[in-house]
């Protein structure tokens, strides 16, 4: 008997539960009796049948609309299930307490209320982050309506009103187990459509539904996106063998990266083992791709590299985000080492002439067996021939591999080739060593004083220049002794950025938002040179005197950029050797302990959302016209607490926190932040240590839902 209800109550759940029950459609009260039900049909099919529209509370009913509501009446098993979702009025003869109807029908007015809300609306809503009222109004109110016996009394009762053999007390327990998923089922497909599912999925915790079953039935609706997902990822896998790589992506882009985003919104990754492996197979693909791409091309840097940075960063098992780190770091090491080859052989051209460096490339090329080596020499020796210094550009050529394969199975191929390449340069290495060695002991150490930051921009050196000690910048002296790249140095100078427009464009200017903005701009010019933090280098500023930093119009408002190894360790051929116009995040603090203008600039953001690491903050900072997580609105000096203060008590912390919280609304009001962006106050632990100098906060603003945006946030 209960069978019957059930199916009925599953088939009716949906974004038309109200507007499709009987009685909606009918026009009829829940208490009507079989003969009134019948002249009620007749009337409406008469009706229809003449053309008349049948128009009852909103909703237009077609003839199989009415016949279909009225085969629901004449079965009490399936009436019952249409009665709970149906206004009851007050109560007439079943002795209930007049609240149990009312509130009922108001968790049913409120529950349709809130299916009825326009796409469009929704679609607002959820954008910026939250749900219409009516969804927690709907929710509160079946969930006052659920825990009420006289509620499950009422049912009983209609049981036995109904009076039919096919229908007993066993209908009413098995709604009772079921009716909680039955209500929220139209949310979840809700959700699943939605280009922003986030808001809709939290919702659920907001319904009578227990939470041990929350997960399962999120993932049971979103198993059509997932279904979708895979397919799309088989489908890419197989096109790579013979597609284009660049196509690919670009679909994958278009077709994947949608729907994980869907995905992580409805079922998040850290409660969802499903979408952490979806977004692990995503970074399969972009990690074949990319191998692809540089197989075809012979290219690293830019796409390639960029396109593995992203795999890393999706990959969520450990062992395919080894793997992809593997891959990067084999190429970063081949790579470099191509550079030195080049940098080596245009020493002995400038040095020894053409025809030195030219048989010292035909050495190579009669003893290595590596392709994409052997087209690097073939590319130098193309150069020397036409009387051209040697290029660092990556040689245009196509390296025939065999077919796709699984990532296991490409990493295997690829470290194979990476060893007879690294082997057959291991071994140029000790002639290119003994070389240079000779060029050196001929020619003498190039050693001159230089000025890296000459009072007038347009006086700066336009060549690398490879400065012999780390600290020859630092003394307030911008002259440091130049060495050749090929000799021991500890830095490079790569390039100069002015800040005289910024001066012009930004209202605020000051010395710490613009040493702020050179430091990111240095930072950026070295991820064009392949120089990122993550290849093992890091980057140093010369900045103008604090008088000459906020001048517009002044020559000497510029920064000078340096490289240096991580670990500090001197190198002897030019790191600066390439340009990749590689577009990567560049790590900037947001509370530096040296100081705000160490920190990121204000205006730029902040490409993927953080934990606080309690100290500097280091996040990666973008410009604001592609996606990212929050825009960086500026610093501001707390008001409290005094300089020096101790911080240590929680009580104490808790007020920094509000004085953060406040003055950094107080920013996002004065620059017409608007409301559908959340603010975040980010101070720093080590403010504990009893600083001398003002308290500040950085401020960001970022949406509601934490979800990626385009553009600024003001």
């Amino acid at each position: 008997m209960s069978e019957v209800a059930i199916a009925s109550l599953r088939e009716l759940a949906g974004p038309e539960l109200y507007r499709r029950n009987a009685f909606r459609v009918t026009g009829l009260p829940v208490d009507v009796d079989r003969r009134t039900a019948r002249a009620r049909q007749q009337q409406l099919t008469a009706a229809l049948r003449v053309g008349a529209d049948v128009d009852w509370q909103g909703t237009s009913a077609t003839t199989e609309d009415v016949r279909a509501a009225f085969d629901v009446l004449g079965d009490p098993r399936r009436r019952l299930v249409h009665e709970v979702f149906a206004v009851w009025g007050p109560p007439d003869g079943c002795e209930c307490p007049a609240g149990v109807h009312y509130d009922h029908d108001a968790a049913v007015r409120a529950h349709a209320a809130a299916l009825d809300i326009g796409p469009s609306d929704l679609l607002a809503s959820t954008i910026s982050g939250a749900l219409p009222g009516q969804w927690t109004a709907a929710a509160t109110a079946w969930t006052k309506t659920l825990r009420s016996a006289s509620f499950w009394r009422h049912l009983h009762h209609r049981v036995q009103r109904l009076d039919d053999r096919q229908l007993d007390a066993s209908a009413v327990d098995a709604l009772r187990a079921e009716l909680p998923v039955a209500l929220v089922r139209p949310l979840l497909r809700l959700a699943v459509s939605a280009a922003y599912p986030a808001p809709i999925r939290k919702n659920l915790a907001e319904w009578p539904v227990p939470a041990r079953d929350r997960d399962r039935l999120i993932e049971e609706a979103a198993e059509p996106l997932y279904t979708e997902l895979e397919s799309v990822v088989r489908d890419l896998h197989t096109r790579l063998d013979s597609g284009d790589a660049d196509e690919i992506v670009t679909e994958m882009r278009a077709r994947l990266n949608p729907l994980l985003a869907r995905l992580e919104g409805l079922a998040p990754r850290d409660r969802h083992r499903r979408t952490d492996a979806a977004r692990d197979k995503v970074a399969v693909l972009l990690n074949n791709c990319a191998l692809a791409r540089n197989r075809a091309t012979g290219q690293y840097e830019g796409k390639v590299k960029g396109w593995l940075a992203e795999a890393e960063k999706l990959a969520t098992d450990p062992e395919t985000r080894r793997r992809v780190r593997e891959n990067l770091r084999g190429f970063d090491e081949a790579d470099e080492a191509l550079n030195q080859l080049r940098f080596t052989v245009d020493e002995i051209r400038r040095n020894r002439g053409r025809y030195e460096a030219a048989s010292f490339l035909r050495g190579i090329l009669a003893e290595a067996t590596d392709e994409a080596l052997l087209a690097a020499v073939r590319e130098m020796l193309s150069d020397l021939d036409e009387g051209a210094p040697i290029s660092y550009r990556p040689p245009n050529r196509s390296v025939r591999y065999g077919s796709r394969m699984e990532l296991s199975d490409w990493d295997v191929q690829v470290r194979r080739q990476r060893r007879r390449a690294v082997a057959t340069l291991v071994a140029c290495a000790v002639v290119v060593v003994a070389l240079v060695m000779i060029i050196n002991a001929a020619t003498g150490p190039d050693e001159s004083g230089v000025d890296i930051h000459p009072a007038d921009y347009n006086d700066v050196p336009q060549e690398i220049i490879c400065v012999q000690d780390a600290d020859d910048w630092r003394d307030g002296d911008s002259t440091v002794v130049k060495v050749a790249c090929g000799q021991e140095h500890a830095a490079e100078v790569f390039a100069y950025v002015t800040l005289q427009g910024a001066v012009a464009s930004w209202p605020t200017a000051d010395y710490d938002y613009l040493a702020g903005l050179a430091r990111f701009s240095c930072g950026e010019q070295a991820n064009h040179f392949g120089l990122s933090a993550g290849s093992g280098y890091t980057t140093d500023v010369v900045l103008p005197a604090p008088g000459v930093i906020t001048q517009a119009d002044s020559p000497s408002n510029y920064a000078t950029c340096l490289v240096m190894r991580t670990d500090v360790e001197r190198w002897s051929f030019r790191a600066a050797s390439q340009q990749t116009g590689a577009q990567l995040a560049v790590p900037r603090p947001l509370t530096s302990r040296e100081g705000r203008d160490h920190n990121a600039p204000a205006g730029y953001c902040v490409e993927l959302k953080q934990e606080h690491d309690g100290v500097d903050n280091v996040w990666p900072i973008v410009r604001c016209d592609g996606p990212h997580w929050a825009e960086i609105l500026g610093y501001e000096i707390l008001a409290w607490p005094p300089p020096g203060a101790s911080l240590t008590a929680d009580t104490t912390r808790a007020r920094l926190v509000q004085e953060a919280d406040r003055t950094c609304r107080r920013m996002a009001n004065e620059l017409r932040v608007p409301d559908t962006f959340s603010i975040s106050a980010i101070p720093s632990e080590w403010w504990t240590e009893q600083s001398q100098e003002r308290m500040y906060a950085a401020c960001l603003a970022h949406r509601k839902d934490h979800q990626p945006f385009d553009g600024r946030a003001r």
